[in-house]
């Protein structure tokens, strides 16, 4: 009947709502009448089929100024809305990744609204020299445009001002990839050189201050070679210069990174419990050498 070969699009009302539809002239009611065939009908649907056909389905003057009044509103809602989306989105889109690096960075989050901009150029602009100052303005002026819209200062927003913010938008959000990358790095390498310092400081306690290769050669021959250490440490001892050496070649990643710390960790852990046993051990032969007070008085009589 409707010409439809296997697939069927049934429209579901119930009866007081279709007729206030009616009875309002809505267009999409009306379009549902002309062109809808009843599967079931009790003497309601094809009367009105017939009416609508016969011109006598017309719409009430309040429907019409209705319907009209609608029109009046569609250019402001499609402002209200554009002006909505833009300042939102581009808003959390590029104050949320900002939080996050100055996350990664070891900093608690900020404000977005408020202390975010002074973070960012405090610490990567002004203290790091890792970011662009015509970033920060960028951020600076989406964060004032957030502001400006929640105080109603703006009631709309020109398409030219959307290219302009949403290229700069861009831009930002690429560099700030480019800037996790500078961070990343820079917290390896810190971390790589704690780990080097830590662990050769130690080293430099117990055999004198001598070169990087003369405390290893020492530390083989005095502890591994005398079973006081196992060749693990010596390995790991090795692997943490090497892990150095990679990383100032730029040939090293964040695992290697990471394994060396835990590697540093456990081996820094056993040189400080055999430096106490050491004194431990120097505190008793001295003390046993000490002769007991009593004894002197002893001698002396």
């Amino acid at each position: 009947m409707a010409g439809v070969q296997n697939k069927l699009s049934p429209q579901v009302y119930l009866l007081t709502d279709f007729w206030e539809s009616v009875k309002d002239a809505h267009p999409v009611i009306f379009t549902f009448i002309r062109d809808g065939i009843p599967l079931y009908d009790r003497g309601t649907f094809m009367p009105w089929k017939s009416l609508l056909r016969m011109g006598k389905l017309k719409p009430s003057p309040e429907a019409i100024d209705m319907f009209m009044s609608m029109g009046d509103k569609t250019v402001k809602r499609v402002k209200t809305a554009l002006l909505d989306t833009v300042v939102n989105e581009v808003f959390w889109g590029v104050t949320t990744p900002s939080q996050a690096l100055l996350m990664l960075y070891g900093l608690p989050p900020t404000t977005a609204k408020h202390g975010l901009v002074n973070d960012m150029k405090r610490i990567f602009v002004d203290k790091e020299k890792m970011l662009e100052k015509k970033y920060i303005n960028i951020l600076e002026k989406v964060v004032e445009l957030w502001r400006d819209y929640e105080h109603e200062k703006i009631k709309e927003i020109s398409g030219v001002e959307v290219d302009k913010l949403l290229k700069d938008s861009e831009d930002y959000i690429k560099r700030l990839k480019e800037l996790r990358e500078q961070i990343e790095k820079s917290a390896q390498q810190k971390t790589i050189e704690q780990i080097y310092q830590d662990v050769f400081s130690l080293l430099k306690s117990m055999f004198g201050n001598k070169s990087q290769d003369a405390l290893i050669e020492e530390f083989e021959k005095q502890l591994v070679k005398k079973a006081k250490f196992a060749p693990q440490h010596l390995r790991i001892l090795k692997d943490i210069v090497h892990a150095r050496a990679e990383f100032k070649k730029g040939k090293s990643d964040s695992h290697k990174i990471d394994e060396a710390r835990k590697s540093a960790s456990i081996f820094i852990n056993d040189i400080i419990e055999y430096n106490q046993r050491c004194e431990l051990i120097y505190k008793n032969s001295e003390k046993s050498k000490k002769p007991d007070k009593s004894e002197k008085k002893e001698d002396k009589k």
